[in-house]
């Protein structure tokens, strides 16, 4: 029987292989991060009797948890979808004119009075607290994923309201 503390030290000797393994599923950016993720799901989730047999790691046993995680990774990187800021208006500067201004300060709030409560409250929760994504989530029982896509589309939903008279008071 393996000590507790000694059987991962066991299993990190073969490192580079399991980051081999990592990019025979044809992922090389995070090979080495799941790889890493694979150590602190052994920790957490098995016992060192199931991944030590007989003094040798059981190749199998850490294949199949590899392979899992790196399903698992592909699964989320495939649900994020990245929203792109168009550079334009990110880079503009606010029109001097404070009563075009205060006129789409009014439109988006308008904009934002017209949604269902819970897309409203959360996207003014996001906007006014300085709260990230992350934070919202922590503090509230709503997911991250549910957060950033509500958000996501807030925001568009703003950007198709008043975008047209944004570049109006901009040419003005």
């Amino acid at each position: 029987m393996v000590e507790s503390n000694e059987w991962l030290s066991i299993v990190a000797k073969h490192h580079k292989y399991f980051v081999s393994v990592v990019k025979s599923f044809g992922e090389h950016t995070y090979a080495e991060d799941i790889v890493q993720e694979m150590y602190l799901r052994l920790v957490r989730y098995t016992s060192p009797e199931k991944i030590i047999k007989d003094g040798e790691v059981n190749q199998g046993f850490v294949w199949f948890t590899l392979r899992n995680i790196y399903v698992d990774y592909c699964r989320q990187k495939n649900r994020i979808v990245k929203l792109e800021l168009k550079e334009d208006i990110l880079a503009m500067d606010e029109p001097d004119d404070t009563k075009a201004m205060d006129e789409l300060h009014y439109k988006i709030e308008k904009e934002i009075d017209s949604w269902h409560w819970y897309d409203a409250r959360l996207f003014r929760l996001y906007r006014d607290s300085g709260m990230s994504m992350r934070e919202i989530a922590s503090a509230t029982t709503i997911s991250l994923t549910s957060i950033f896509h509500t958000i996501k589309v807030c925001k568009a939903r703003i950007n198709n309201a008043i975008s047209g008279e944004y570049y109006d008071c901009l040419n003005d």
